[in-house]
Parts: C-alpha cells; sequence; structure tokens
C-alpha cells in the first residue's frame, strides 16, 4: 500500500490521482485484506482531502462489484435506489413509501443500506424498516422470491459485500466520508437496469453522473437529494441528471410547476418518527403526500411507466388513493 499511500498522500498540492489500473490494485488490497488498518485509514483521508477522481471511484466499484454476492431474480426493469448509508439527518425517508408506490404500479424496485455510518450517523433505512416490520435480514434467495412475488425488497449490503462489514470499524473509528460512501450505492448486487441514486453537494452532482455512464445501467438519474439522498424535496427546485446511452442531461425540477411546492423545513426525525410517517402516508395521510408524489413520479417516467412527470404524478397519486400502495406495503411486511 506504501506506493499507492507515496501518490496519494503528498498534500493537497503535490498528490497525484492514480489512473483506474492502480486505483484498482489499491482498491483489491484493501478488500481483501491486504493492508493495516492504518494505511488503510491514511489512504481513505489522503483520497479526501485531494477529492477522489472517476477513475479512483470506478475501480474501488469494480473491486467491490467482483466481491459480493449477486441477488438473482427473473425481474426485467428493476429500479435500484440508491440512498445515504450514513441515513437521515433531517428529512422524511420517503424513498420507502415511494417503493410501495412504484411496486404497485408495477415498477420492481430494490432498496439497500446498512446499519447508519459516518459521517452524518444519521436515521438509517434498516433502521426505519425493521421498526415498521419489513424483512431486513432475508437471504438472497429469499430476496429474489421478493422481488419476483411483491416487486419490492432491501438488500442489507454488508450481508452481501463483505469487504464492507470488515471496514465497518475503521470508517466508524475515521468519523468522516470516504469514498466507500459513494462505491456502495453502485454495488448493484440485484443486476438493476435502472437507478436513481442521490448527492448532498451540488459539486458532486457531475462527477456522480459522469461516474454513472460507465456503470453498465439502461438509464439513470442522479439527483442533489435532501441529506444526500435520492429524494428530492418540495420546498425548492432540484437539479439533477438522466444518464443513458453514454451522454449525461442535466434538469431542473421546480414542485411549483407541478403544484406541489410547500413549505418543508429541515426536521430531524427519529426511528419512530420516521416510521410513523411512513404507515401514515401510505394509509392517505397529508404530511410528506407531495413529497410521495414527485419521487414516485420521477422514478416513473425515469423507468419508462409514465410519459411525463405530470403523468406520473397522476399515477402516483391513484395508486396511492385507491389503497394499492398500502397493500403493496402489506405484502412486503409479510401480511
Amino acid at each position: 500500500m506504501q506506493q499507492f499511500l507515496k501518490e496519494v498522500g503528498r498534500g493537497k498540492k503535490g498528490a497525484k490521482d492514480l489512473p483506474f489500473e492502480l486505483a484498482k490494485e489499491a482498491a483489491d488490497r484493501i478488500f481483501d485484506g491486504e493492508a493495516t488498518d492504518a494505511q488503510i485509514g491514511a489512504f481513505f483521508i489522503a483520497e479526501r482531502v485531494k477529492s477522489e477522481t472517476v477513475e479512483e471511484l470506478l475501480a474501488f466499484i469494480e473491486s467491490g462489484r467482483e466481491r459480493a454476492q449477486k441477488v438473482t431474480h427473473g425481474q426485467k426493469g428493476l429500479l435500484d435506489c440508491a440512498g445515504p448509508y450514513d441515513g437521515r439527518a433531517k428529512s422524511f425517508a420517503a424513498t420507502i413509501p415511494v417503493a410501495a408506490v412504484l411496486a404497485a404500479a408495477g415498477v420492481p424496485v430494490v432498496l439497500h443500506g446498512s446499519l447508519s455510518l459516518p459521517p452524518k450517523f444519521g436515521v438509517s433505512l434498516r433502521e426505519i424498516l425493521q421498526q415498521v416490520g419489513v424483512p431486513v435480514e432475508a437471504h438472497a434467495e429469499q430476496i429474489g422470491n421478493m422481488i419476483d412475488r411483491n416487486n419490492i425488497a432491501f438488500i442489507e449490503t454488508e450481508n452481501y459485500c463483505p469487504p464492507l462489514r470488515q471496514l465497518r470499524k475503521i470508517r466508524e473509528d475515521l468519523g468522516v466520508r470516504t469514498l466507500l460512501n459513494t462505491v456502495e450505492k453502485f454495488l448493484n448486487v440485484a443486476a438493476a437496469e435502472y437507478l436513481v441514486a442521490g448527492v448532498f453537494h451540488t459539486s458532486a452532482l457531475e462527477k456522480a453522473a459522469e461516474l454513472t455512464i460507465t456503470l453498465g445501467y439502461r438509464k439513470a438519474m442522479v439527483v442533489q437529494g435532501i441529506d444526500g439522498s435520492e429524494d428530492i424535496p418540495t420546498n425548492r427546485p432540484s437539479a439533477l441528471y438522466i444518464i443513458q446511452d453514454g451522454t449525461m442531461e442535466k434538469h431542473l425540477v421546480n414542485p411549483k410547476d407541478y403544484g406541489l411546492a410547500e413549505d418543508a423545513a429541515p426536521v430531524k426525525l427519529t426511528t419512530a418518527d420516521q416510521a410513523s410517517h411512513v404507515l401514515e402516508v401510505l394509509q392517505g395521510g397529508r404530511q410528506y403526500r407531495n413529497m410521495v408524489l414527485l419521487n414516485s413520479a420521477l422514478r416513473l417516467w425515469l423507468t419508462g411507466h409514465a410519459g411525463d412527470i405530470s403523468e406520473g404524478i397522476e399515477i402516483a397519486g391513484s395508486v396511492l388513493d385507491s389503497g394499492k400502495a398500502w397493500a403493496k406495503f402489506s405484502e412486503w411486511r409479510g401480511e
């Protein structure tokens, strides 16, 4: 590892980016346990100071994908919803009820995550889903069956990519964002054709879009979401990129254009709060309904189940109001 550290760890001005081949070798060594904790921590911090390149991120994603167990299923057009593994610090996890809306509308969808991580140590999807009774520890065959039978499943990623579990302690000790916060979003263990992924900073939006171009998705969307999530808010316009056929196209989505704008100040929600709001909105509650409609519509449009965002909003509203989304969520819980 020292040869790689000498390149990336020369300080902000002297540090050099690693070409793909060397970054891949570094990733392989880290993921295979051939580097010490000190070397791994130093590498992650050096990359953070230098700022990871698209090539370096791609190398770590490829290395992670090579070591990840795959979930097999028979569904076509699966959508991967890739949010922050460090959880929600000040926003509602709309992606959970959105997933139920999509599944009820005929879009197979998978969520994934783990126990919370740095830097936010927020409320994780895993914790919320466990609170509402959704299975979070299913093995690969069970998850594949859930996708085939119910159009919806959750994957505990550390169970399918052992290096991530092995590196958890180092990440917790560092307490800051590392390149793994990006890598874990793009492992795609269920071989999804579509992707929606979130980033926090505007500066990361274009880089994430460039990264996604080469990752093999049929079509993808990268959004600047709340808390770095795949959920866009209803209190402001949001930038996003659509990635397809090797190109990336930027869009600006304004909730006002669809009659969904509302004041929504950041709010810290406990796991119990998150769970309560998930259940309420799926059973006809008004709080967070606009957020669920907007994000459902974007994903229906992305996957070709709606011709545009307006049609997607109509479909999502119908699925919610008819009780189909709640019924699908109940199936997911095994009821």
